[in-house]
């Protein structure tokens, strides 16, 4: 199912009926976007069981020269989005990391994903949907989204739409509710019955398996959802995410409520990039941190990025203390491509 980047505005207007919040296009150079998608792993047949994700120096570099070159176009504003998204959030490495900085992380950037780690393209096993981790109202949304593609069978989309509708309890989010109701039974974890663990297709599902325990079933109950939910559930996020325009509805997503609330609401001046970079992290946890971050005392670049890291640690110093390195990759990848000198003195905990 080929589509132009641009093309998603009007495949979002189809779903006004269903009170889809409009998300501008991520547009841009298609190639920046399909070298993006082809470094992680996707395809028409992908499935979420790839790992080790990585970025080649090469692209990383474009991104940020390309930015460099026209700060104020906004496909260059959206790639460097990318750039955070990938190496900030979804913990991906880099490919040849020759000739790079040392690594903040510690790990001579090297992905960092597996079964249960960092964000794929392809998330629909466990955490949420695509490289994002959709979930909430984003996934109700996408959920809609799908439904309006016609990439599922005729016979099921009413079945996929109730998904979408407010089957939810208050407390948790949708995603986990709906994987509770496929992996658990009313006493615990349960292996999903054997059919289940093929699609309404026939196809096996070939998703991670990470083990579940009696607190996260608790925790995610749900009396209105069935296994059956579930299975429908993965059939049809599994064939949209095979799609190069699903992909870009959940990027576009992201970029509208995570990558531009920081590249605009983060002081103009030197550091600005680099602050973003890591405001965005703390962002796609803690909105809230994120916006008070930014008014904390900064003098120089490195004091925005202090007080990010200071923010979020206010908040979850175990958090902090598991991801600082890997939020920093951002921030060395554009300051070495940018012919910047490293930030001294930043340490994580």
């Amino acid at each position: 199912m080929k589509a132009s980047l641009t093309a998603i505005g009007a495949w979002l207007i189809l779903c006004s009926c269903v009170s889809i919040v409009p998300v501008k296009a991520l547009a841009g150079p298609d190639e920046v976007f399909d070298q993006f998608l082809n470094q992680g792993g996707w395809s028409d047949t992908a499935d979420d069981n790839i790992q080790g994700e990585n970025l080649s120096s090469d692209l990383i570099k474009r991104i940020v020269m390309d930015y460099r070159a026209h700060p104020t176009d906004r496909d260059a504003q959206r790639n460097l989005g990318l750039l955070a998204l990938a190496m900030g959030v979804a913990e991906w490495g880099v490919a040849d990391p020759a000739g790079l900085p040392p690594d903040p992380a510690g790990k001579n950037w090297k992905s960092d994903t597996g079964p249960n780690s960092g964000k794929h393209l392809m998330s629909y096993g466990v955490g949420g949907v695509g490289i994002s981790h959709a979930d909430q109202g984003d996934l109700r949304d996408f959920i809609s989204y799908v439904a309006s593609t016609h990439v599922e069978s005729s016979e099921h989309r009413a079945a996929l739409l109730r998904l979408a509708s407010p089957v939810y309890k208050k407390s948790g989010g949708v995603y986990d509710q709906l994987r509770r109701a496929g992996v658990c039974d009313a006493r615990g974890p349960l292996k999903p019955p054997k059919q289940l663990d093929t699609d309404l297709k026939g196809e096996k599902f070939k998703h991670f398996n990470v083990s579940n325990n009696k607190n996260y079933c608790d925790t995610y109950a749900n009396a209105t959802l069935q296994a059956c939910d579930w299975q429908i559930f993965r059939t049809w996020i599994r064939v949209a995410l095979r799609t190069k325009a699903a992909q870009e509805w959940l990027i576009a997503r992201w970029m509208k409520d995570y990558w531009f609330k920081s590249f605009v609401k983060v002081p103009d001046g030197d550091g600005k990039i680099e602050e973003a970079l890591v405001n965005v992290r703390v962002r796609n946890s803690f909105p809230g941190v994120a916006d008070a971050a930014i008014k904390g005392k900064a003098s120089d670049t490195k004091g925005r990025i202090q007080r990010e890291l200071a923010a979020y640690g206010a908040k979850s110093p175990r958090t902090l203390k598991r991801r600082c390195g890997i939020m920093l990759r951002p921030v060395v990848l554009y300051r070495h491509f940018a012919g910047e000198d490293q930030l001294k003195g930043i340490r994580c905990p």
